[in-house]
């Protein structure tokens, strides 16, 4: 009995000691590895250097450039995950990093987490140019943090691994790897935590552990990569961007490096930089020594401002005499306004400008307002109502004070007509602005609807800073700031991209930028903020706006496909055509008052078979080339007085007289008159289409000659009126009965489900369909509320129309109506609506422009398309998507400041 007790107790025993065993186990190799962790650390912590302190920076060896990556893992996430990545690709010099960038974002390396923990330490860059760029020394070091320990072991390691053209070399204390390319040979050395590459053998012999150059001016933590850069690096990198650029480098000094830093988020850059700056102008000195301050009239600018500019670093006078070291002609011209002003209104150009000014201007424009407006601070407003005073008693200068707008008496400063009669001889007009006092700031522009929505926008505090778009882009904060440029690609170009340069190709990739700059006694603190959006809307292609002449027409054409496709537009006395593939210009002169439309043969790529028409308003036709050369047998003299701008329709050209009848002309130039004649001249063009019926294709005209009886009618291809036409425009509740109404533009021809319909809306907002044989389609009449101007256009599905005051109707072919208030649009008879398909799907997006200068666009559920308005006013030319890599759909149109724009969706 007692024997199994004593068994049973040890077999207890046993089974106590098994867990305490395997416990003691755990504790021991715990503590193992708790010493090889703290052995490991602290032979991957003791004696640890700073990457920049092995950098080499001496009067023999100069740093031009200096790069600091405080996390390059977090850089490579940040880039990988940028939205303007794929759009950086298409810029030239950016181009070669496409694959690298792909082969990282792919690599199933980078996602181990081993990997990217042994690559979180800092790195550091440095050049040294040499003369040469090619043959300048490059230094990378690459602090290993926790891994470094392993770079003791790499020198064994070597004699076991065999790695193609890689070579370790024993030189005491230069031993090291090289890595012999075909063009140059890499140095590779550990120094301590340190892992340092150069393809310099002097540089890489010339390391030591001393302190480097240091950041002062900026934390190079706090952005994804820091920079220093020398004085030259500087002028070589942007000298030749741009004159302006040039010119201010040629006369500032940096007393140490530049310090720069670049931070990269999914939707936003910023880059910020500053330096120790001085100049040996005095004029320009005092600039630079001052210390900015908030500018009040940053904190006034609307909240629907487009772009703005603010510029208070000195007064008036003060960069007056700076702007002469950059552009000393100026003081001849100032000069001659000197005594100009003397002579006709009894005051210097201290009195009239500099004597009532502070130091704060700006200049901001509105959406859909093509005019800006301007603001100038006053300093003394006793002075300004004197100087203004005196101004208006002269005999060249008024003022005038009886336009009330919405309550408001807004002045305007004014020309006598005889005095602008005669600057006219000399082609010089001098314009005649509003402007208005609101607190300490005058404002002045030549719109006075934008003046007012400026005042209004003021007064209510509905500015700029109070918006999400600011606080995006400007980090919710208004500081200090010497010059404030915000602009946005949509509707304005800031100077610095308006050059062909790698630079601006990068910059034009961002919708929106705010660049600012201040002075703090001699340094200068300058930051950038881009945002690209969110990966739609449109992007600005490079080079573009162009100058369209001093008069452009706001009805841009298209012909052609591939590198020879051409844009057709007209401006002053001259018709030109506009080679897309390299912008080259060709033009046909004195014309006087014309049109220039595409020809039928507009999908060739050949310039010869490219080809338009070019219209004079005494009707003078010229069939041209894509050359603008004139094809063999025109111009033809037809002596017509056109009453409203000509069409062409396969090959036909269609031009209507003021006698109220409508020739014809073909590409042979075969001239033929219509048969049908009308009482009134017909001021807009026929509608014209091509429809298939049971004897063929057949080409029909519908025309509404714009007359007391308000009929439209329907015509064949020569003119001849189809059976119970023409139709009234306006029908009453009774149906039997017929009103007389007046409507403008011509009837809307379409199909529909293999069905001919004839769609109109009188001025007075009644819709009607008819269908071929004159008959009206229920459930139309449908009336809408407003005034028209324009006719509907049809996208497939829906019926679409603008009103006057900007609503914006969708009208189901079973008379549902759907509509949108578009906020500051007015369409009148220089207005235009349109369909297209950006995508090459099947809902195209229905564009609109009106009075102003703003292309609208909206989706067919009234949703606004991202990066619009645009500023472009009259007819667009769209270019349609195409099966090619970067062959986005595209926008080209003229806006009112006389430019060309040209955009491509995203």
């Amino acid at each position: 009995m007692d024997n199994r007790n004593d068994n049973s107790d040890d077999k207890k025993k046993r089974k106590t000691k098994k867990p305490r065993r395997f416990l003691r186990f755990l504790v021991t190799l715990f503590c193992i590895l708790l010493v090889i962790t703290l052995i490991w650390t602290a032979f991957a912590m003791i004696g640890r250097v700073k990457a920049t302190s092995i950098i080499p920076d001496s009067a023999e060896q100069p740093v031009s450039l200096r790069v600091s990556i405080h996390n390059p893992i977090r850089l490579l996430d940040n880039i990988l995950s940028h939205e303007s990545l794929e759009d950086i690709f298409t810029v030239p010099a950016l181009a070669e990093t496409a694959p690298i960038l792909n082969m990282l974002q792919t690599n199933p390396l980078l996602k181990n987490r081993f990997i990217r923990l042994a690559a979180r330490g800092n790195i550091e860059l440095a050049l040294y140019d040499e003369g040469n760029l090619a043959q300048a020394g490059l230094v990378a070091v690459w602090d290993m943090g926790l891994f470094s320990p392993v770079l003791r072991i790499l020198p064994i390691v070597s004699r076991f691994v065999n790695v193609p053209n890689l070579y370790y070399v024993q030189a005491g204390r230069n031993s090291r790897f090289e890595m012999r390319l075909d063009d140059m040979t890499l140095f590779i050395g550990p120094h301590r935590n340190l892992i340092f590459i150069t393809n310099n053998s002097r540089i890489f012999e010339s390391r030591s552990s001393q302190a480097g150059d240091q950041f002062s001016i900026i934390k190079p933590s706090t952005f994804d990569a820091a920079f220093m850069l020398s004085n030259n690096f500087i002028n070589t990198m942007l000298a030749d961007q741009d004159p302006g650029i040039a010119a201010i480098l040629n006369n500032i000094e940096f007393s140490s490096m530049i310090e720069a830093g670049l931070s990269i988020q999914p939707k936003k850059i910023d880059f910020h930089l500053g330096a120790p700056m001085s100049s040996r102008q005095t004029s320009l000195s005092r600039i630079l020594n001052q210390r900015s301050r908030v500018p009040g009239i940053a904190e006034r600018i609307p909240a629907d401002a487009q772009y703005a500019t603010i510029l208070s670093a000195g007064t008036l006078e003060e960069l007056y005499q700076a702007a002469l070291i950059f552009s000393p002609e100026l003081d001849s011209a100032l000069r001659t306004a000197e005594n100009s002003s003397r002579l006709v209104l009894g005051l210097t150009l201290n009195d009239l400008l500099f004597s009532w000014t502070g130091n704060e201007f700006a200049a901001f424009g509105l959406e859909g307002r093509p005019h800006p407006v301007y603001a100038i601070q006053i300093a003394d407003e006793r002075k300004r109502q004197e100087v203004f005073d005196r101004a208006f008693s002269s005999i060249v200068l008024g003022e005038n004070v009886r336009l009330n707008m919405d309550g408001v008496r807004i002045p305007r400063i004014e020309v006598p007509e005889f005095l602008q009669s005669l600057l006219r001889q000399w082609n010089i007009f001098i314009p005649s602005p509003y402007y208005y006092i609101y607190r300490d700031y005058f404002l002045v522009s030549e719109s006075a609807d934008a003046l007012l929505a400026a005042l209004r926008a003021m007064q209510r505090n509905d500015v700029l800073p109070r918006t999400t778009t600011w606080r995006n882009i400007a980090g919710g904060k208004t500081v200090a700031s010497a010059v404030s440029l915000y602009y946005s690609l949509d509707t304005s170009i800031p100077f610095f991209l308006r050059k062909n340069t790698e630079l601006s190709s990068f910059l034009s990739l961002y919708r929106q930028g705010l660049i600012r700059m201040s002075f703090d006694r001699g340094l200068i603190d300058f930051s950038l903020s881009l945002v690209p959006g969110s990966g739609s809307g449109v992007t600005l292609i490079n080079g573009y706006p162009i100058d369209a002449g001093l008069r452009p027409s706001n009805r841009v054409h298209g012909s052609g496909s591939g590198e020879e496709s051409r844009v057709f537009y007209s401006s002053g006395s001259s018709a030109f055509s506009l080679k897309i593939s390299d912008n080259s210009i060709y033009e046909l002169p004195g014309q006087g008052t014309h049109w220039i439309i595409p020809a039928s043969a507009g999908n060739s790529r050949n310039a010869n078979n490219i080809k338009a028409w070019v219209v004079t308003d005494r009707g003078r036709v010229t069939l041209v080339d894509g050359n603008m050369e004139t094809i063999s047998g025109f111009p033809v003299l037809l002596g017509l007085r056109l009453s409203s701008p000509p069409i062409e329709h396969e090959g036909v050209l269609y031009l209507c007289d003021e006698d109220g009848k409508v020739h014809t002309i073909d590409e042979d130039g075969r001239h033929n008159v219509w048969l049908t004649s009308f009482v009134a001249a017909v001021r807009s063009p026929p509608s014209l289409l091509t429809f298939s019926t049971r004897r063929g294709n057949a080409v029909y005209a519908a025309v509404y000659p714009k007359s007391f009886f308000g009929e439209i009618w329907l015509l064949d291809q020569n003119g001849i009126a189809f059976p119970n036409w023409p139709a009234p425009i306006s029908i009453s509740d009774d149906e039997d009965e017929f009103d007389i109404g007046v409507g403008f533009g011509s009837p809307h021809l379409f199909a529909h489900n293999n069905r001919l319909l004839i769609a109109f809306i009188n001025q007075s907002g009644q819709l009607l369909i008819y269908d071929e044989n004159a008959a009206i389609v229920k459930p139309f009449p449908v009336m809408l509320d407003g005034i028209f101007y324009q006719q509907p256009v049809f996208d497939g599905e829906y019926l679409w129309l603008v009103s006057s005051n900007g609503t914006f109707f969708r009208v189901s072919l079973q008379g549902e109506v759907l509509y949108h208030q578009i906020p500051g649009l007015t369409v009148m008879e220089e207005g235009y609506i349109t369909f297209f398909d950006s995508t090459g799907g099947k809902n195209p997006d229905i564009y609109i422009t009106g009075d102003g200068n703003a292309l609208h666009a909206y989706t067919r559920h009234f949703r606004s398309l991202e990066g619009f308005p645009l500023p472009i006013w009259g007819k667009p030319h769209f270019i349609p998507p195409q099966n090619a890599p970067g062959k986005k759909a595209e926008i080209i149109g003229i806006g009112m400041d006389r430019k060309l724009y040209r955009w491509q969706f995203r």
